[in-house]
């Protein structure tokens, strides 16, 4: 009797130690987590909103939020900026809560005025995941799910969104004689399919698998595909839209590398709508959606079909 209160006092202990466990690292999530107010006027930048339906692509009734903030970044080729060459692009991405519950949570911004950071810190990441300081030393990770969010102000209340994904494009229009590295965004680029690269690819690597079609796969299979040094965005094609403007359509040359219990987060908007002055105003974000393809109705196949093909949602303004 006396050895079973002993065990039980001691279970008990290893609860509280568990349950004080998970609150510590509930508080640092929540901690870590960085906040941005969008200014709907603002000096530093530009503000383009698109709200595209997933159902086409994905098979469910729900919608995805991007936020395009533009601005002009350092150059010594002022008229560059002018042209509309050269700008900076910031993509706040809103993915909808998949679990029922709300995508977007009104919030008091004094709850978190110690975690809002400023358009100044906001343009630090810009150049530090971008390749745009030749003193830094940049590794694989160039974006990031729900450590930044954006708060949008509605009718005088705020609100933030449950799930968010920041990352960010240089906007480099120019000859193709330049390089492109991973994150740019360039419309002078020579057109090329997947199913293109794919050909090239294979004929290259005919013992290896084509990396984008890897999802689903192991992440320990063979694969010649050198992540920092082969990813990048590829320009597919070009679309005239019904407000009488140009869409260029891009895709990501990137692989499938995680486990599957992790978001394949660096694939981020893996292929998108882009037009100039406004951001992009498309895309799939197949990363999050196959991540949660059990609460979805389209199969493992829809999910290669869409790459293949290279479907994307598009911005309910511009269909």
């Amino acid at each position: 009797m006396h050895i079973k209160k002993e065990l039980q006092g001691q279970n008990a202990i290893k609860l509280l130690f568990l349950f004080i466990l998970l609150l510590i690292c509930l508080y640092k999530t929540q901690a870590q987590t960085k906040y941005f107010l969008l200014e709907d006027t603002s000096e530093n930048y530009k503000v383009h909103q698109v709200t595209m339906s997933a159902k086409e692509l994905y098979g469910i009734d729900a919608k995805v939020e991007c936020f395009n903030i533009l601005y002009d970044g350092y150059a010594l080729d002022k008229k560059a900026f002018k042209k509309g060459y050269d700008q900076n692009l910031i993509l706040f991405s809103v993915l909808p809560d998949l679990e029922g519950k709300e995508t977007w949570k009104e919030i008091a911004l004094d709850s978190i005025q110690k975690s809002i950071i400023k358009f100044g810190t906001l343009n630090n990441l810009f150049e530090s995941h971008t390749y745009s300081l030749f003193f830094n030393k940049y590794g694989s990770k160039t974006k990031f799910l729900n450590e930044y969010k954006i708060i949008v102000n509605r009718k005088g209340k705020f609100y933030v969104p449950t799930t968010c994904l920041l990352q960010f494009y240089a906007i480099r229009n120019r000859a193709e004689i330049f390089t492109n590295p991973f994150g740019t965004i360039n419309t002078d680029l020579h057109e090329i399919s997947i199913k293109e690269v794919e050909k090239i690819y294979m004929d290259r690597y005919p013992y290896s698998e084509f990396p984008l079609y890897g999802i689903g796969e192991s992440p320990y299979r063979i694969i010649s595909f050198d992540r920092l040094r082969d990813r990048r965005e590829y320009l597919s094609k070009k679309i005239n839209l019904k407000t009488g403007e140009i869409g260029y359509q891009f895709w990501t040359f990137t692989d499938w590398y995680e486990h599957t219990h992790n978001y394949e987060l660096e694939r981020g908007i893996d292929r998108f709508l882009y037009t100039p002055g406004k951001g992009i105003i498309g895309g799939s974000f197949d990363f999050y959606f196959y991540f949660n393809r059990k609460k979805l109705p389209i199969k493992y196949m829809d999910f290669l079909n869409n790459i293949k093909e290279e479907k994307v949602m598009m911005g309910d303004d511009f269909k």
